[in-house]
């Protein structure tokens, strides 16, 4: 066993507290089910920040409605790597809670036996975590105050058709403060959790969990929802629809549309685990959120890694033979294996052999043909095979077993500045590679010769229909895709998707010294504000798109920061905040409702800390437009 498994995860089986059971065709139901309850669903998400991995265990939620009354609504503990939740949202449980108006929440977050990993000189390094004032840190809970003009509304139902999304956030840039210069760096962490109706992003929401049953006719299937990696805990069941879009991996084949749904249909029910990657579609019922969940893409049976089997998650940073070099990795080990379970990520680089036996694939695509051969430094893979730990403490994953073997080629982003572009090719100075520096990479063997491997200096993009003959050279671009095949190069990235910066998401992200700042912002209104770059109190101001860092005082003048014109829906509402984890979190739809609070709850004795803002980036007109301000008193 891996010494620091026993030392990482508590596994805790906890029981639901008052969950629902969903049955077929969309609709959930629930053994304890009453007269006058109704369903609501939690997501958890998070803005990941400048760290390897964040696991911390998900201890609760409990719900207080506007008469005083608290209702537990999930208390099902569960480890997550937040850092992981970065361009996904989980689906953590359904609760069943009386039909009502709920005002707040109360999360509780258990750091105990947490495990967080600071990137320093291209290298996860396990930090020291303490709280506030520099103590030890185990259990914090915190209230998050939901949008006055959008509490959450529990409709009597027993059916997922009439329930409620409460989508979670949790803000690693304002949770945490980091510092370097100790060894190991220390991580100070003060949670900033956003609680709404409805998300402020279009993040796919994963739901995972064993089948049930299915219905080709219907075009649907149904799970026990069981979350993140949990084995056993039992938090109700819940019906997905598929569509002619839907994309399959099933046992290591592609699918699309309806030969998807049948072959899974033709899996064991009980044993075979499901991954599905949804959108939220809202209904016509009285709550405006309710709604179902319809797969985009399905990763399924010995595809997906499970509680019964070793795994191993990273990126390639090197291949000799067939012999890869995994940095950044989470081992996820087998119950029969590890009896603690559950995941252990690593600090030290780990290697996967693979062969011609390797069953090879990629999520959320029509590819096929793919082998052994198709994994190439850079790439960013979950594998699936046997587990071994050396005498030096080196994991080794064995994934070429014709059947045992696995690896998943993950969506992987490629940045760097335009040396040149064409229809459908571009070359670039390549400076981060699936979250790392070029530097880690060593790229020898990529090549169709030796002279053709890949260059971090001429990093060659097969952009598709992407054309930029007309974009000037030195302009951001950011690719996603997947890395072309070992020994293939060039190109050395196939894009399916190529950006320029202000269409990039970005953080702006903000910290004042001391105990902080009553004088934060310039001209705060309704329409937005600008962050006084000249208050002394200020430490950093940036903005990061992907891995670039933009440093405010490097432009002309500071940007604008507006809110977005979006309105608030069923299936998205814009996130402003402000608080902290003592004192309570409040969260707004409204940036005038955010600005009438900002107003008043900024004083000597509540002083800004940190801002963290999300959205777009233009450079051109100096305007960052947000969909979520988190402002940390």
């Amino acid at each position: 066993m891996h010494p620091s498994f026993r030392e990482l995860i508590r596994v805790l089986k906890g029981l639901a507290l008052a969950l629902a059971g969903i049955a077929a065709a969309g609709c959930s139901s629930n053994n304890n089910y009453q007269s006058g309850y109704g369903v609501v669903w939690v997501t958890v998400t998070a803005e990941p920040g400048a760290f390897a991995n964040y696991f911390v265990n998900l201890d609760s939620i409990t719900l207080k409605d506007n008469k005083g009354n608290t209702y537990s609504a999930l208390g099902t503990v569960e480890p997550v790597d937040f850092a992981r939740l970065g361009n996904v949202a989980e689906l953590w449980g359904s609760a069943t809670v009386p039909d009502d108006t709920y005002v707040s929440a109360t999360v509780t977050l258990d750091y105990t036996n947490a495990s967080i990993a600071v990137v320093q000189g291209g290298v996860p390094q396990k930090a020291n975590v303490v709280g506030t004032g520099g103590a030890a840190v185990k259990t914090v809970s915190f209230t998050v105050t939901l949008d006055p003009n959008n509490p959450l509304v529990i409709t009597p139902s027993y059916a997922t058709s009439n329930a409620a999304l409460l989508a979670l956030d949790l803000d690693l840039p304002a949770s945490n403060s980091i510092n370097t210069a100790t060894s190991p760096a220390t991580v100070t962490v003060n949670p900033f959790m956003t609680a709404a109706i409805a998300p402020a992003d279009t993040k796919l929401i994963r739901v995972r969990g064993p089948l049930i049953n299915s219905s080709v006719n219907l075009g649907t299937y149904t799970i026990y929802e069981r979350p993140f990696y949990d084995e056993a805990s039992n938090i109700g069941s819940l019906t997905l629809f598929g569509g002619a879009n839907t994309l399959y991996t099933i046992n290591g084949q592609n699918y699309t549309g309806l030969p998807g749904l049948t072959q899974l249909s033709q899996t064991s029910a009980g044993t075979t685990l499901t991954a599905a990657y949804t959108s939220f579609e809202p209904t016509a019922t009285p709550t405006g959120s309710a709604g179902k969940f319809n797969t985009v893409y399905v990763i399924a049976g010995s595809s997906l890694e499970s509680f019964y089997t070793q795994n191993l998650t990273g990126t390639v940073i090197a291949r000799s033979g067939n012999t890869l070099t995994v940095r950044g990795g989470t081992l996820w080990g087998s119950t029969q294996s590890f009896p603690t379970g559950y995941a252990e990520p690593l600090y030290t680089d780990a290697q996967v052999l693979v062969g011609p036996g390797t069953t090879v694939t990629a999520d959320d695509s029509t590819l096929t043909g793919l082998n052994y051969n198709s994994i190439s430094v850079g790439q960013k893979i979950d594998a699936i095979g046997t587990y071994t730990l050396s005498s030096a403490n080196v994991v080794t994953l064995d994934a070429s077993s014709p059947t045992a073997g696995d690896v998943r080629l993950l969506s992987t982003q490629a940045f760097g500045q335009l040396l040149s572009g064409a229809a459908g090719s571009a070359s670039v100075t390549l400076q981060d590679l699936a979250g790392w520096p070029a530097s880690v990479f060593n790229f020898a063997g990529s090549g169709v010769t030796t002279a053709q491997d890949t260059s971090a200096a001429n990093y060659r993009i097969n952009t598709g229909a992407t054309d930029l003959s007309g974009t000037a050279a030195g302009t951001p671009l950011w690719a996603y895709g997947l890395v072309n095949g070992f020994g293939g190069a060039p190109p050395d990235f196939n894009a399916t998707t190529v950006n320029g910066e202000s269409a990039v998401p970005a953080s702006l992200r903000v910290t004042w010294s001391g105990t902080g700042t009553t004088a934060p912002f310039a001209g705060v209104s309704s329409g937005g504000f600008t962050v006084d770059l000249t208050n002394p109190s200020l430490a950093s101001a940036v903005i990061m798109v992907g891995p670039e860092t933009v440093d405010l005082h490097s432009l002309g003048a500071s940007p604008q920061i507006v809110p977005t014109s979006a309105a608030v829906t069923s299936t998205f509402a814009p996130d402003f905040a402000l608080g902290n984890a003592t004192s309570g979190i409040s969260q707004f739809s409204s940036f005038a409702s955010f600005v009438t609070a900002l107003n008043t709850d900024l004083s000597s004795t509540n002083q800004a800390v940190s801002l963290e803002a999300r959205g777009l980036y233009d450079r051109a007109t100096n305007t960052f437009t947000a969909d979520t301000v988190n402002l940390v008193l």
